[in-house]
């Protein structure tokens, strides 16, 4: 079994090689994700329908995840992990943006995102 870490990148080289089906997967049927200022939403296809908004914006994306910290597993197996994020989008505008942003995830004892929370000011990404 890959670990919470290994699941967290996995999902970042999907994103960004543009393997959404593949990234949503790595979530549970009822994940909760909140994207920056975005109402939060349930479910894997309205999780999928939401990152696709934002990609739909770009014409390529990529995630660095730095500061990592170490994550913490309560006694239900439920593991929680904090870490900084940098994303640099190339816009359909032609424009190329570096944005920093804050994650907190919480994964099931099968390393299945169940809830994901991105905090970071995306204004630029849809001006």
């Amino acid at each position: 079994m890959a670990s919470v870490r290994q699941a967290v990148e996995d999902y970042y080289e999907y994103v960004d090689s543009g393997r959404l089906a593949d990234a949503v997967q790595l979530m549970t049927e009822d994940v909760s994700l909140t994207f920056a200022n975005a109402e939060r939403v349930t479910g894997r296809e309205a999780a999928s329908a939401s990152i696709r908004f934002v990609l739909d914006q770009c014409t390529k994306i990529q995630h660095s995840v730095f500061h990592w910290i170490e994550p913490q597993t309560a006694a239900d197996g439920t593991t929680e992990v904090l870490f900084e994020i940098r994303i640099h989008y190339w816009l359909k505008s032609g424009r190329e943006l570096d944005i920093p942003g804050a994650v907190y995830a919480s994964f099931d004892s099968d390393n299945q995102c169940t809830e994901q929370r991105l905090y970071g000011d995306l204004t630029e990404v849809f001006a």
